[in-house]
């Protein structure tokens, strides 16, 4: 064979690779049942919530309050509509929000005009042209009634419309870790917050939980560089972890050192600057408090948290530890903030303290480090600035030696990193 025939036979491979992909990709979509769209009809005492889906599947719903919500749980699914759709504001449903769990399932949640039930759900075959639907019938409740229902009944409904006893949706499995035995180096955890269908703040279509995920990953990669620590991160893609999660898998893994990392937005757009948050039951100010009640909020915007573990702080021993636990936090905020304030512009008040949950491990110390505002244009344009994030990790890097540096005077079984 020649070259030339060679050469005519690998382009007639390439063509039909090219032509081949866009089908292959096509029947993968095809494959996976598909919500179509979404519609909201009634009045405010009585209405509909539907969703359009390829063919019936199995879904579960329950409630949730402060504020009202219906939280509706689906297989995997591909959603074939518009994010902006939900914002329909209309009878009893003000807007709604939809994403995938990676493979393990899909959610919408429904954010309410007042307390609501579903008085009945059920799903639709496809007949006359009209597609298969989940149907939701929705009927205003008594604060005490919607209360009753909230965070207790689960309605489960089978593909088949008929009631069920067992979830359809299972939670999403925490990926593996790799982990090498007899390795002392200390252990730190670096959480980018949000996540999947919760995406934190969102100003000028910049969405918080990217803008941190990327940042983790990039601080990640620049600490193994260093080759003195072991990192993890709670999350490497879009998936949400609720805040118990995250602060478990920290605790799973004997970290030392664990720094949540977000990039909120303030109603004050002038209000600029990083800020370092350790955990606190009376917040240091007004907005401190504001920003933890909106963090730890957001755990219920995808996840149904009951978390009844603060009973065995009871125990003296683990309230000694978290004394200890804070002192060390502490110590790394101000370790921090000297760092930052050399190459990253601060807020007025870089150092502050609130209840935030994701920092509640006892023996573990954790900081919150917001980066920036997103409703400010100045920090929105640092966030996405490599140049920026560059400086920024390098000042990070700078306090997490001089943190680890510290407390091996204090303990020499700590690690002390090599001069350089």
């Amino acid at each position: 064979m020649t070259s030339a025939m060679r050469v005519f036979g690998r382009f007639l491979m390439l063509v039909g690779l090219l032509l081949c992909s866009p089908l292959m990709a096509q029947e993968q979509t095809e494959a996976m049942v598909a919500v179509k769209g979404a519609l909201t009809d009634g009045n405010a005492k009585k209405a509909q919530f539907i969703l359009d889906v390829s063919e019936p599947v199995g879904f579960s719903v329950f409630a949730l309050e402060d504020p009202y919500r219906l939280v509706i749980d689906l297989p995997d699914m591909a959603f074939e509509m518009e994010q902006g759709m939900g914002l329909v504001e209309r009878a009893m449903v003000q807007n709604f929000r939809f994403g995938r769990f990676g493979h393990a399932g899909s959610r919408v949640v429904l954010d309410l005009a007042g307390p609501t039930k579903v008085e009945r759900a059920y799903t639709l075959p496809a007949v006359d042209g009209n597609p298969a639907r989940l149907v939701f019938n929705l009927e205003a409740v008594s604060d005490r009634e919607f209360a009753e229902q909230a965070l207790r009944d689960v309605i489960r409904i089978g593909a088949d419309g008929k009631p069920q006893v067992a979830p359809e949706v299972k939670a999403p499995a925490e990926p593996p870790i790799e982990e090498k035995d007899g390795d002392t180096r200390p252990l730190i955890v670096l959480d980018p917050g949000h996540g999947g269908i919760d995406t934190g703040a969102v100003s000028n279509h910049v969405q918080e939980s990217k803008v941190v995920l990327s940042f983790a990953k990039a601080l990640k990669k620049a600490l193994e560089a260093e080759g003195q620590f072991r990192i993890l991160l709670t999350r490497d893609t879009d998936r949400f972890i609720s805040l118990s999660k995250r602060v478990a898998f920290a605790q799973k893994h004997k970290a030392n050192l664990f720094l949540s990392i977000h990039a909120d937005i303030v109603r004050e757009h002038y209000v600029r600057g990083a800020t370092v948050y350790t955990l606190s039951d009376r917040a240091s100010d007004a907005v401190a408090h504001k920003l933890a009640q909106q963090e730890n909020r957001s755990d219920l915007i995808a996840g149904l948290e009951i978390d009844q573990s603060d009973d065995v702080v009871a125990d003296i021993l683990i309230d000694l530890t978290r004394r200890e636990t804070a002192n060390h936090s502490a110590l790394y905020s101000r370790t921090l903030v000297g760092a930052l304030k050399a190459s990253i512009r601060l807020s007025k008040t870089p150092e502050r303290s609130a209840g935030f949950r994701v920092l509640k491990a006892p023996d573990i110390p954790s900081v919150l480090l917001e980066l920036g505002y997103l409703s400010n244009k100045e920090d929105r344009a640092d966030l996405l600035s490599k140049e920026w994030r560059e400086k920024a990790i390098k000042s990070i890097i700078k306090s997490i030696n001089r943190f680890f540096a510290r407390r091996s005077v204090q303990s020499s079984a700590l690690f002390v990193p090599s001069k350089g």
